[in-house]
């Protein structure tokens, strides 16, 4: 979370970085055997876009997915 900007408040990420990135949640979580992995790979998408323009990135990212035979994900929107 290198951006700064007088109008996002990074508080919380500062306090706590599972706020915008749950990883020690989900590894909670394959501990209690609610979820049977975590992948290897993590991804992100930064800054403000036009969703008009996210299509092709967002195939590729299905792709990549499919690839490590995901079958479940979590979104943050941060």
């Amino acid at each position: 979370m290198p951006h700064t900007s007088t109008n996002f408040d990074r508080t919380g990420f500062q306090l706590d970085w599972n706020v915008v990135f749950p990883l020690d949640r989900l590894r909670e979580l394959k501990e209690a055997s609610l979820v049977g992995s975590i992948t290897d790979f993590h991804y992100s998408f930064m800054g403000v876009a036009d969703p008009d323009t996210m299509e092709e990135a967002a195939q590729d990212l299905a792709g990549l997915l499919k690839k490590d035979q995901v079958d479940g994900l979590v979104l943050v929107p941060v």
